[in-house]
């Protein structure tokens, strides 16, 4: 992508009223001069550039412009003129509707509306992601990567990474800019999660220990309770004139405790089927995650191994064989086990009906115990006994849990082989990385640098296995304008090296404000290196800012004569060569 022109378009006065072309590769440097001697520098729109060009590219429209009253007074939209495999697209934003994005796909620049697509924010940024530098799903946006490309002065340059970002994420998002690897740590981290759920598993199942014992003493006590209630059930005796209703009451008694008790047998069976089948749905899930493996392999060395594929496919197959076909069964045997209990409870009924019946004529009470309160108190009993043998089922799973964890602790070894032996496929192109790297030390400062890359291979659950480690540094960086210049190579780095592999989605870089503490003849000898080699390669764009005090006045003169100053802005007593032609902050009211 080759970002070639930035236009500003004035609905009142209908006119442009700047234009600002860049050199399509090379050095593009954005320079804040002043119209008298000891006038400030700072304040005539560097930033507001380079935050209107990051606008146009899909970021937030920035607070100074969104609060700003001229901008909507002279009803101001910006243009982006861009190159995409050399196609020329334009991409606009209009400051009274701050929300919408525009594009234009043509080779002439229309100032009509009507003429461009309009999109609402979050389909403008689809747009830029996946037509503009072509990224896809199993890569970082460039919403996550823009911040990394388009370094701003406040918070840019603080690290070779930026405050309060996730650790995990910024990896990812480094190593896909360097075209290095960038989903070991999730792909592991799926398996260390399961990893520890089952360990959590375990220690429930090892905190059970001490009471097994007790537990099942108790399941015992349950089983002999509700055995001896059954017999005080089976063996209700009615004496005098009422033995004829007492023997029908007795018999719909019995009756009414057998049919309860096949009620709570089928609820427990229809819940080991539906456990079944939650199951094998998981372990069918499981194997499906897979899947993401064969365009991961796709990434990173072209094709899937053919061993691989079999493998996933029959097992695979197999799982979903079994969802079909034991599932399926598993769901028959439920609903028939739901219709008995269905019957079961239509005739519980009706000999609730016939027990209360017999029970109203008894005048004296010759039954032993109430069997209603008996049964009630089987209920419960019935409860306490679930609760029982479920932990006690847990208990049992125990080496069940602890080979499961061995299992899981395998897979996350060999799944972490594969990734090193892919990291270690990458040993020639990180070499070549660190020697851009220490190229670019070199012009600056005549030094050695170091920039190296290592692969995380800690297995416990709290290692951030798998995560690329980057590991840059330069003599004496605890100095601001050091620690500035490192971070500026470690940034070029990754450009220069993009551009040698012909990966052409991201071959620009911004940095604005950048060079303001760095010595300037270090910095100096910096961009005209990067310039040369972006000449050569004819290809890539770097941006800075830097105030006209920044640099030496003859390379200042040698920049200018070159072509290499785009812009220029000062201040003035009508504030006319700022950028947009007015102050920023005056504030909507």
């Amino acid at each position: 992508m080759v970002i070639k022109e930035l236009i500003v378009y004035s609905f009142k006065e209908r006119k442009v009223t700047e234009r600002h072309p860049f050199n399509f590769y090379g050095l593009n440097i954005i320079l804040g001069e002043r119209r008298e001697k000891g006038q400030e520098t700072n304040g005539v729109g560097k930033s507001t550039m380079i935050s209107t060009i990051n606008y146009l590219l899909g970021r937030e429209c920035p607070k100074e412009l969104s609060k700003s009253k001229l901008l909507c007074e002279n009803q101001l939209f910006v243009a982006l003129n861009i190159e995409v495999n050399k196609k020329n697209i334009f991409l606009g934003r209009y400051f009274l509707n701050p929300e919408d994005g525009y594009v234009l796909e043509n080779e002439r620049l229309s100032f009509e509306l009507t003429d461009w697509i309009k999109k609402d924010n979050d389909k403008y940024r689809e747009y830029i992601n996946t037509f503009i530098f072509s990224l896809r799903k199993d890569t970082p946006r460039f919403t996550s990567l823009r911040e990394y490309i388009v370094r701003d002065e406040k918070t840019g340059f603080m690290g070779i990474g930026l405050p309060k970002r996730n650790a995990a994420d910024e990896a990812k998002y480094l190593s896909y800019l360097f075209n290095i690897p960038t989903g070991f740590e999730e792909d592991i981290k799926v398996i260390k999660n399961k990893l520890k759920t089952v360990n959590d598993k375990l220690k429930v199942i090892n905190s059970l220990k001490n009471e097994i014992v007790e537990l099942k003493a108790k399941q015992k006590d349950i089983l002999k309770k509700m055995k001896d209630i059954d017999n005080d059930i089976k063996n209700v005796e009615i004496v005098g004139s009422l033995k004829d209703s007492a023997k029908k009451y007795n018999s719909y008694r019995k009756r009414y405790n057998l049919i309860q008790n096949q009620i709570f047998e089928l609820d427990y069976i229809n819940k080991q089927y539906k456990l079944n089948i939650e199951d094998l749905e998981e372990k069918l899930n499981e194997i499906k995650k897979l899947n993401d493996i064969e365009p991961f392999y796709n990434q990173l060395i072209g094709y899937f191994p053919k061993e691989i594929s079999k493998n996933q496919s029959e097992v695979e197959e197999f799982y979903e064989y079994m969802v079909e076909n034991r599932g399926n069964y598993f769901k028959f045997k439920i609903a028939e086990t739901e219709q008995s209990i269905k019957e079961l409870k239509i005739e519980l009924k009706t000999l609730e009906q016939s027990i209360k019946h017999y029970s109203s004529v008894f005048k004296q009470t010759a039954i032993l115990k109430d069997i209603t309160k008996m049964n009630e108190e089987k209920n419960l009993l019935f409860q306490q006994l679930d609760e029982v043998r479920g932990k006690i089922s847990l208990y049992e799973e125990k080496s069940q849990t602890r080979a499961e964890i061995t299992s899981l602790k395998q897979k996350i070894l060999r799944e972490l082989q594969m990734k090193q032996d892919i990291f270690d496929g990458k040993k020639n192109e990180l070499k070549e990385i660190g020697e851009i790297f220490n190229t670019l030390v070199n012009e600056a400062y005549g030094e050695e640098g170091l920039l190296e890359f290592e692969l995380n291979s800690g297995t416990n659950l709290n290692d951030s296995t798998g995560r690329i480690k980057i590991t840059c540094e330069i003599e004496d960086e605890e100095s601001h304008g050091r620690h500035y210049m490192k971070v500026n190579m470690f940034d070029l780095t990754w450009l220069l090296y993009r551009i040698k592999k012909d990966l052409n989605n991201i071959t620009f870089l911004i940095h604005d404000g950048s060079y303001s503490k760095p010595d300037k003849y270090a910095k100096v000898k910096l961009i005209k290196y990067v310039d040369r080699e972006l000449i050569n390669a004819k290809k890539g764009q770097y941006f800075i800012t830097a105030n006209i005090d920044e640099i030496d006045k003859e390379d200042l003169k040698t920049f200018d004569e070159s072509g290499k100053i785009v812009a220029k802005f000062q201040r003035g007593n009508d504030d006319k060569e700022r950028f947009l032609g007015f102050r920023i902050n005056n504030k909507r009211t």
